[in-house]
Formats: structure tokens, C-alpha cells, sequence
């Protein structure tokens, strides 16, 4: 009887063992798929990570560009300034009065909101309106300094964040 059973149950085991097969087969399409879509994240990731830092390249480039271009007309407009300044002094006149000064980092301060990304071309520009003959090497030694002193943050290159207003620092003129 058992003999009868056991050929009874012969073609259930047989298509189970079909069945088992089929989903290792299916099991192992799936851990190859697995396989493939992690090296293609991994793939795109990588891809991600070229195309921020050529971004911020070209950005540091397009930057320096822009202030290249200020500084040039800069130059200009203190070139006439000076010539302006010296047909005066022929004729008799007295030479405009200077802007009273205030030390870079306190116009540094100024140009740059607590928290906020601020890039280095806007606070050139700021600082150039209370002082117009500020040297960029000047501005940037200036923050330098600031961010040692922990008041200035680089957020990358070209940018940075007001995080401390220091507390010798006055709003005054």
C-alpha cells in the first residue's frame, strides 16, 4: 500500500520540483538584476559627483570672470577719476573729498546677511560702494581674517555666510 501511495503522489513531487525550479531561476534573474541596477546607481553617482564639481568650476571661473570684468572697469573709471582729479588741480579747484573710512571687515560685515549664502562678487560690489578703490586681494585677506576669527564661514569657494556678528562690531559711519 505504501508502494501505491508513494506512486500516487509521484507526479505532485515531480511538479513541485518543477515549480522550485522555476522560481530559482527567477530568484537568480533577480539577484543579477540587483547586481546591475547597484552598479548603475553606483555608475550614476559617480557621474553626479563629476558633473557638481565641473559645475563648480565653471561657476568659480565664471565668478572670476565677472570680477575680472569689474576690476577692468574699475580700473577704468579710477583712470578717469585721476585725470578728472588733476584737470581740477590745474584749474584751481579742490579734489573731491575722500569717503570717511571704515575698516573692511566692518563693510564686510555689512555687505553680508546673518545666515545667507553671499558670493564673493556681491560682497566686491558692496564693499566698493563705501570704498571704491578696496583691492579685491584687500576684501579677501580681510575675510580671510573674519573667518578665522569664527564670524565667516566658507560655504564653498567664492561663497560665504555671515554665522556671528562680532562683538566689537557698530553699525555707525
Amino acid at each position: 500500500m505504501s508502494n501505491a501511495t508513494s506512486t500516487h503522489a509521484q507526479p505532485l513531487i515531480t511538479r513541485l520540483r518543477e515549480l522550485a525550479e522555476v522560481e530559482r531561476t527567477r530568484r537568480e534573474a533577480a539577484d543579477l538584476a540587483v547586481v546591475e541596477a547597484e552598479r548603475a546607481l553606483q555608475e550614476t553617482q559617480c557621474a553626479q559627483r563629476v558633473a557638481a564639481e565641473r559645475h563648480a568650476a565653471v561657476q568659480a571661473t565664471v565668478e572670476a570672470a565677472e570680477a575680472y570684468a569689474r576690476q577692468q572697469k574699475q580700473s577704468a573709471s579710477d583712470t578717469h577719476s585721476r585725470a578728472e582729479q588733476t584737470e581740477q588741480a590745474a584749474a584751481g579747484k579742490p579734489a573731491s573729498p575722500s569717503t570717511p573710512g571704515r575698516s573692511l571687515k566692518r563693510l564686510i560685515v555689512d555687505a553680508l546677511n546673518m545666515g545667507e549664502i553671499t558670493p564673493l562678487t556681491l560682497i566686491y560690489e558692496r564693499v566698493r560702494e563705501v570704498r571704491p578703490d578696496a583691492a579685491e586681494k584687500s576684501i579677501r585677506g580681510a575675510l580671510a581674517n573674519l573667518h578665522t576669527r569664527g564670524t565667516v564661514e566658507i560655504v564653498h569657494r567664492g561663497a560665504y555666510r555671515l554665522v556671528v556678528i562680532p562683538e566689537d562690531y557698530r553699525t555707525d559711519t
